[in-house]
């Protein structure tokens, strides 16, 4: 009678955890189109003192704001840009536990393989995660930026109003300006 060997085999377990704290950081730019009435340095002056009214304060050439969900809105005066900047920080706590059966003797190079797995498998998920705040940042950043564009434009309009009439007044006496309720302004100038 023949006897065939019996390999024995145990199973084997691995837990792996990993705690992070990712950081998440992204913004967009666009431009502002402003016109060019007077001078860059007038122009930017003027767009300044309406951005204050709104609650931006000014440093140098940058207007900035910062709003209650925490997004930074930075305007660069002498350039007409308009950036909006997002940062998220998020704790992740992931964990896996394999298991897997292995013949007796074999419990080393099993549990290492298992352990590597583990590690990849926590990887992955941690990277998945941090892309999905990412897009959600930068989601939101593109709200923001849709949001704020009638405000801006409100304050490039009345920065425009202000540049029209002082070059208006460059010409000669202003006898009147009178802004019609679509935004059309009309100067009357005496030369």
């Amino acid at each position: 009678m023949y006897h065939c060997p019996v390999s024995r085999a145990i199973q084997i377990r691995v837990s792996e955890s990993v705690v992070r704290t990712i950081h998440v950081e992204d913004g967009v730019q666009s431009p502002l189109e402003m016109l060019p009435v007077l001078a860059t340095d007038r122009m930017a002056e003027l767009l300044a003192a309406e951005l204050e009214k709104l609650g931006f304060k000014r440093e140098g050439d940058v207007a900035r704001r910062t709003e209650p969900d925490g997004i930074e809105i930075a305007i660069d005066l002498r350039a007409a840009t308009v950036t909006v900047k997002l940062a998220e920080d998020a704790r992740l706590a992931e964990s896996v536990e394999l298991q897997s059966r292995v013949a007796v003797g074999a419990e080393a190079g099993g549990k290492e393989q298992l352990r590597d797995a583990a590690i990849s498998e926590l990887e992955q998920r941690v990277e998945r995660k941090t892309e999905a705040l990412r897009r959600e940042v930068t989601a939101q950043l593109e709200r923001k930026l849709g949001d704020l564009k009638a405000e801006l434009d409100g304050a490039i309009g009345r920065a425009t109003v202000s540049a029209l009439t002082e070059r208006a007044g460059q010409l000669g006496q202003i006898e009147s300006v009178v802004t019609e309720g679509d935004g059309n302004v009309t100067i009357k100038v005496k030369l």
